[in-house]
């Protein structure tokens, strides 16, 4: 805003000041024409009235007009030039003085009073010619105009300083009202963009004039009423998740006798069994992760923070849940990297994402570490599934978004809950995990969590994206 004003002040400054000087320039030479001519005309009659009185020779009458620095006076009679500024080097002669132009002598031997704007030494100059047939001659006078021409110089100068002050002051000014006027909407969009984060207790401050008073106020109002409404919706699945823990256990009691006694069951009585199982098995997950997102809206999850070797985490977590059927890949640079991180949870990301890939990609097949900048680690699991498409790349994490599989029951469907976990246990350390293509096909889980011990990059800290193919070689 501040360099649009800077740009309008300065076009209007500009037309301004050009108007200005063509007006000034109309004006001035305008004057200065007429004066010439009136002078010329005065000037002619005198030396007409001295000429048929018989009076002094030609040459004293024309040296006696007082002509400016730069003029002359002339007459032109029988193709004999005359003039009484012996300074410029002129007497009797047949030579068209310097500033006459052949047109213009033309132009009045014919009878017809004429001036005309010359050059002369590289300075302006105005010649006016006067017929004066009762004597048979010509009368010319040349007027210069250096003066004038000076005064268009310093006009252009000071109109040019004047747009460039103006110029810089709508700067200043566009600067100081975009400020007053932009400050505010900052505002606004600072707290939005907090509280879009989860920051929920952010409230944009009051003042700056009764308008934005009364939008603090509505958005502050908006926001304390988003704020109950979650804040009571966090309360209710929580209150919901507690409750269905008494029912839940008795039904896993009852389907747990029935299972020990599966040998009696008959073959339908069995399969019933089977599905009743692992559909009591998808409700207790499901509870169990409503309640752990209910402690993260409650704002009441805590960490049980250790020093951790995340090479070590990683290999270990695999390890468990797949056998060893899934390789840790661990770039150079990445080996012993500390992260400050709750064991626990950091392997139930591990296991959600390796969840999520058995589900939905065919299985993981690779696991990396390593290091991306002098303060971040990153943990890729990798599929060669299907992918996923960049319009559900942010969706993915949002609580009970499953995709496709949103239409379908069974165990392999999953809660909808799995990644939204993952990227609230990631937050909840301060890191980020996002979801990209992998080379050669399928999905990439991308967690990039922050180091304990920050001592500088290393080589080879490129992240799971890019690494050198040597590096990649040697971590194979």
């Amino acid at each position: 805003m501040s360099i649009a004003f800077g740009v309008g002040a300065a076009a209007l400054s500009a037309a301004l000041a050009t108007v200005t000087f063509v007006l000034v320039d109309h004006y001035l030479v305008d004057q200065q024409m007429q004066n010439a001519t009136h002078e010329t005309y005065a000037d002619a009659r005198l030396a007409r009235r001295d000429l048929l009185q018989g009076g002094p020779n030609i040459a004293e009458v024309l040296s006696s007009f007082t002509e400016p620095a730069g003029s002359g006076a002339y007459l032109y009679q029988d193709g004999v030039w005359y003039s009484g500024a012996v300074s410029l080097g002129y007497g009797p002669g047949n030579s068209r003085p310097l500033g006459v132009p052949k047109a213009l002598v033309s132009t009045v031997s014919a009878g017809q009073p004429a001036r005309q704007v010359v050059v002369i030494s590289g300075e302006p100059a105005v010649t006016v010619g006067v017929p004066l047939p009762a004597v048979g001659a010509d009368f010319f006078e040349v007027y210069s105009l250096a003066q004038l021409s000076h005064t268009f110089d310093v006009l252009a100068w000071v109109l040019t300083a004047c747009a460039a002050a103006t110029s810089l002051a709508g700067l200043v000014l566009g600067r100081w009202a975009s400020g007053r006027l932009v400050r505010p909407l900052q505002e606004v969009a600072g707290t939005a963009e907090a509280i879009a984060q989860g920051e929920l207790g952010e409230r944009l401050p009051p003042g700056g004039g009764p308008e934005l008073d009364l939008l603090s106020r509505s958005f502050n109002e908006m926001v304390g009423a988003l704020q109950e409404r979650i804040e009571r919706d966090a309360q209710f699945a929580s209150n919901v998740s507690h409750e269905l823990r008494s029912p839940l256990t008795t039904i896993q009691a009852g389907v747990e006798f029935l299972q020990s006694a599966a040998s009696q069951l008959t073959p339908n009585a069995r399969h019933a069994l089977e599905l009743l199982s692992a559909e009591v098995g998808r409700f207790s997950a499901m509870v169990q992760d409503l309640l752990e997102m209910s402690r993260f809206d409650a704002g009441v999850a805590q960490l049980d923070l250790d020093e951790l070797a995340i090479d070590d985490l990683v290999a270990g977590t695999v390890s468990a849940y797949t056998g060893g059927s899934v390789p840790v890949v661990v770039a150079p640079g990445a080996e012993g990297l500390l992260v400050n991180g709750d064991r626990r949870r950091l392997q139930r990301v591990l296991v959600n994402l390796l969840d999520n890939a058995s589900a939905h990609g065919g299985g993981a097949v690779a696991v990396k570490v390593a290091k991306a900048g002098p303060a971040q680690v990153e943990v890729c699991v990798e599929d060669a599934g299907p992918g996923v498409a960049p319009a559900e790349r942010s969706a993915i994490f949002e609580r009970f978004y499953r995709g496709a599989a949103a239409g379908r029951r069974g165990g392999s469907a999953g809660t909808g809950l799995g990644l939204s976990l993952v990227a609230e246990h990631v937050r909840a350390h301060g890191g980020s995990v996002e979801v990209a293509d992998r080379p050669g096909g399928g999905a990439r889980f991308v967690v990039r969590l922050p180091l304990s011990d920050v001592s500088g990059d290393k080589p080879g800290a490129h992240g799971c994206h890019e690494r050198p193919a040597k590096a990649a070689e040697a971590a194979t």
